[in-house]
């Protein structure tokens, strides 16, 4: 007789967690029904999730990025006519931020929604979006996240990226690098050499943990509660270090790629989107981040080297302004190819590129209506929508992250600052 799923697990896990086939049952008969296709589409699981961002330290001059229309036939902005081809697959969010002014130094809220300084009272601390979606799918890629910047973060870095323990993720910003982690196996002297570090890091949590744990019957109620905290953290850099060393004996993927040279940020910027299309496509990772730094160097765009940063505090001159825009428009048009690369690799739909900025005007240093882009994700997208703007009606930008979040499979109630869901795409 063949098997069949009982009443029980039918009630405990759902017809979407057993088999395709699916039986009547009764006492001592068990009777197959036929190929369903309904069932069959309500059992296969859902097309695994991606999540590209890509930022700059400076934001963007608005009249360039944000269009004066809304909905799906809106007008774009010079800046945004490169995605012109991929209208209906991407939305610019207009009034939306984390509710705080305060210069440069707040941009390193852009991916948390949380000052670092005030982490400690948070209770996921300032974890950015990023490191919570690799915490989810640690171990199913060989990278949780990649987290890297088109060259070295001087003239202005963007701090995106933080751990729920308030720790700053410094990106990779050499593109040889980027290409020699995800393409180039190590040595079987490297890989002993990196699996006796796990192991002596191993050795190192077991012996922190169990002197931890003798000291705990000492302590008062809030001390132990800081100490299961610790305990937490320990837990979590173990399986960390679990997953990291099973990916020593596999082998990289193979690409029909050579390694790149370094260059300036203008140059190192479009291989890094090839690298990171290519890193989604081997499946090497699901997390990526792209940070423009501030030192992007601007004789590439045809202007006078004046810099990224000088051009940022353009004070409304004209040819200024002409100059950052200019700047800015290299940015998308790059962001643009990259986003058509992964339409073509029919990875768009299950990638949720963000691009944005801490900052939205680099001459105001205001960081009010930051530039907000969404692209892929299956998202129904409508070019330019217009949040609320009046005090009180104001949508938190952490509100998109804990939908993003969600959508991206993780199960989680809030995120950062956020007062509900993002239905503004639904």
């Amino acid at each position: 007789m063949a098997p069949h799923a009982s009443p029980l697990a039918i009630k405990r896990y759902g017809c979407s967690e057993i088999s395709r086939r699916y039986f009547l049952c009764g006492v001592g008969v068990s009777i197959s029904l036929p190929w369903l296709e309904t069932l069959a589409r309500a059992s296969e699981p859902a097309a695994q999730q991606r999540f590209v961002c890509v930022a700059n330290p400076f934001g963007m001059i608005h009249d360039a990025f944000f269009p004066t229309e809304e909905g799906l036939a809106a007008t774009l902005p010079r800046n945004l006519v490169p995605l012109e081809p991929l209208r209906g697959r991407f939305t610019v969010f207009s009034n939306l931020d984390h509710g705080i002014n305060g210069n440069h130094g707040v941009t390193h809220m852009f991916l948390s929604g949380v000052k670092s300084s005030e982490a400690a009272s948070m209770p996921d601390g300032n974890i950015s979006l990023d490191q919570l979606l690799a915490q989810h799918v640690a171990g199913q890629t060989r990278f949780p996240v990649l987290n890297t910047a088109a060259g070295p973060v001087g003239g202005g870095g963007v701090e995106l990226s933080w751990t729920r323990t308030g720790v700053m993720v410094p990106p990779i910003y050499q593109v040889s690098r980027v290409f020699k982690m995800l393409f180039v196996d190590d040595s079987a002297e490297v890989a002993a050499a990196r699996g006796d570090d796990y192991d002596q890091q191993g050795s190192i949590l077991d012996a922190v943990s169990s002197n931890a744990a003798s000291m705990r019957r000492r302590l008062s109620g809030r001390d132990r509660q800081k100490l299961d905290q610790y305990f937490t953290a320990i837990r979590e850099a173990e399986k960390s270090i679990d997953r990291e060393k099973a990916w020593l004996s596999r082998p990289r993927p193979q690409v029909d790629a050579t390694q790149p040279a370094d260059g300036t940020v203008s140059q190192q910027l479009p291989i890094l989107f090839d690298l990171i299309a290519l890193a989604l496509e081997t499946d090497s990772a699901r997390v990526a981040t792209v940070e423009i730094p501030g030192s992007f160097d601007t004789a590439a765009m045809g202007i006078e080297e004046k810099g990224y940063h000088g051009y940022s505090h353009h004070g409304k001159d004209p040819v200024m302004m002409e100059g950052m825009r200019k700047v800015e428009h290299y940015q998308l048009q790059h962001l643009a190819r990259f986003l058509m690369k992964l339409e073509e690799r029919g990875l768009l739909e299950t990638t949720q590129v963000l691009f944005g900025s801490g900052m939205s005007d680099g001459s105001a240093h205001t960081n009010m209506n930051l530039p907000i882009l969404l692209a892929g994700g299956g998202y129904r997208h409508r070019t330019h929508v217009r949040m609320p703007i009046e005090q009180g009606q104001r949508v938190p930008l952490c509100n998109l992250y804990l939908s993003m979040a969600q959508r991206f499979g993780v199960k989680v109630g809030s995120f950062g600052r956020s007062t509900s869901t993002f239905g503004a795409l639904a």
